[in-house]
């Protein structure tokens, strides 16, 4: 039987991947959907990719971070 559900990832370098792709595709969603509005609701719908946008940001920094220990660490 094929498994169509990846296993949970178990590290906190896996899971801000995994978070990053998420936002990733929500910023996509939502700015799809913006396009489509005219007026304030695009107006809403642009904001909302701007703070998914920064929020991934912060997550890619993390992982960069988390990375640069995962490094030290090993050395």
């Amino acid at each position: 039987m094929i498994k169509l559900v990846p296993d949970p990832p178990h590290t906190l370098e896996e899971n801000l991947v995994r978070i990053s792709d998420i936002l990733r595709c929500a910023s996509a969603v939502a700015y799809e959907a913006g396009d489509h509005l005219s007026g304030s609701k695009r107006s809403l719908a642009l904001a909302v990719v701007y703070m998914i946008d920064m929020a991934r940001a912060l997550v890619d920094q993390s992982i960069v971070e988390v990375e640069a220990r995962s490094k030290t660490v090993k050395a």
